[in-house]
């Protein structure tokens, strides 16, 4: 268990301890005893726990007829640790991970909040029913406070075939409200300290540089290709839409909507993970950059080399610059294969680059001039070399917009340039105290 979970946990603890129940104050009024509710209305139907009656909806998807929705299940253990930069996720299986997702009665964090529907997807080994496999995905409705019990009682059996999580937003959001459910009813959190996948830091890293937007329905719309159907709902009606539903006893149309907005973000988290997987996938490295936008190889190389893959790094680098059509992306783009090779020691590598970048890309940026001057005074020990790039470094620093970056700029390379006179004058002088600082 993690330093945060056992404090928000100690913290619940004290909290019921002094009195505190599970927020029902939060809701409206319910529905008089008489009216009853209109459970024909819910998609799902009763099922009987130890802890009376609870609500249960169960979608099975044949994998037979979903190839993508299958890639995921096959997806090795330390391909996920790629793509969530997180070695513990190589305990991570994903034909046995949950894929959770709910819909709460509102945002906070607190012990007022619900967590009304919870849904989790697994996958399912071959039966008669569906001889490939199949995706099943189960929602839990909490049609009142009292169903808490069970609908949690139903979740935990569930959660004990698991080894761990995957979801989207869920580290931050969803597990932390499972859990402070569980806490508050006295259940024992067994789920706690699992690995956890969430997509979306993932997704972040990846697409957020092309389409900015990294919600779910943007990345189901512009990496997915999916569109969903008008039986969806936006996420910010939810909280009504039950209210209203528990206020009423009327299982509306409405809220059939909650159930489908809530089945297809679990479906969509498989196929986005798939999606994700496929580009941390190293066996056709140059076939999957050719076919994505430049944007995105620019994101995925930062990954890469993040991850310490620098030979893929470097490809998606050059695969970025060779397409991108903006000078300021392309200049970015040997900026970062620059330094990457500098890191690596290949100094005559990224002097290459940086000469790539002045006889190709316009502009004032004084990066690769500097650099140059730096790799001549310090690498190559060609002082006239170095002299020449930083006097045209110079040259293009006084001609910038006044003010504080110009001034420093401007002072910085007449420091580099009295140097390298009194160097060329008396070759055999011994080094200012300040030269081992430049040498970067």
């Amino acid at each position: 268990m993690t330093e945060d979970l056992s404090a928000r946990i100690a913290r619940l603890e004290r909290l019921r301890k002094l009195g505190l129940r599970r927020g029902a104050r939060d809701l409206p009024r319910p529905v008089a005893p008489e009216r009853g509710r209109r459970i024909a209305d819910l998609p799902g139907e009763p099922v009987m726990t130890p802890f009376g009656e609870a609500w249960a909806r169960v979608e099975r998807f044949s994998l037979a007829d979903d190839a993508e929705l299958a890639q995921f299940r096959d997806t090795r253990p330390d391909t996920l640790a790629a793509v969530g930069q997180d070695p513990g996720l190589a305990a991570l299986d994903p034909a046995r991970a949950a894929y959770i997702d709910t819909e709460t009665t509102g945002l906070s964090m607190g012990a007022g909040t619900y967590t009304f529907l919870i849904g989790i997807g697994q996958y399912e080994a071959p039966s008669p029913d569906a001889p490939a496999g199949s995706f099943t995905v189960k929602q839990f409705f909490m049609r009142s406070p009292l169903e808490e019990g069970a609908q949690l009682h139903l979740v935990e059996e569930m959660l004990g075939q698991t080894t761990g999580f995957v979801s989207f937003n869920g580290r931050s959001f969803d597990l932390p409200l499972v859990t402070n459910r569980f806490v508050l009813a006295r259940r024992p959190v067994h789920f706690a300290g699992q690995p956890h996948l969430d997509l979306l830091p993932a997704a972040r890293r990846i697409w957020r540089a092309r389409w900015q937007s990294c919600s779910l329905s943007s990345l189901e719309q512009n990496v997915l290709g999916l569109q969903r159907s008008e039986d969806d709902v936006p996420g910010w009606m939810i909280p009504g839409i039950y209210r209203d539903y528990y206020r009423t006893g009327n299982g509306s149309d409405m809220l059939a909507r909650v159930f489908y907005h809530n089945l297809q973000d679990i479906v969509s988290m498989a196929l986005l993970g798939a999606r994700m997987a496929h580009l941390f996938q190293m066996e056709r490295l140059e076939e999957t950059l050719a076919g994505l936008h430049p944007l995105e190889c620019m994101s995925l190389a930062r990954c890469y080399d993040a991850l310490g893959w620098t030979d893929a790094g470097i490809a998606a680098y050059r695969t970025a610059h060779a397409t991108l059509p903006g000078d300021d992306d392309r200049a970015a783009s040997l900026r970062q294969l620059g330094y990457l090779y500098k890191r690596l020691g290949r100094f005559d590598d990224a002097a290459a680059v940086w000469e790539e970048w002045v006889g190709g890309i316009p502009g004032a940026d004084l990066t690769p001039y500097i650099e140059l001057a730096k790799h001549h005074e310090w690498r190559t020990l060609d002082l006239q070399a170095a002299r020449g790039w930083a006097g045209w470094a110079l040259h293009i620093a006084e001609g910038l917009p006044p003010g504080f970056a110009r001034d420093d700029a401007v002072n910085d390379l007449k420091h580099r340039l009295t140097r390298l006179e009194r160097k060329l004058a008396s070759p055999n002088a011994p080094p200012d105290s300040d030269e081992s600082f430049d040498k970067g």
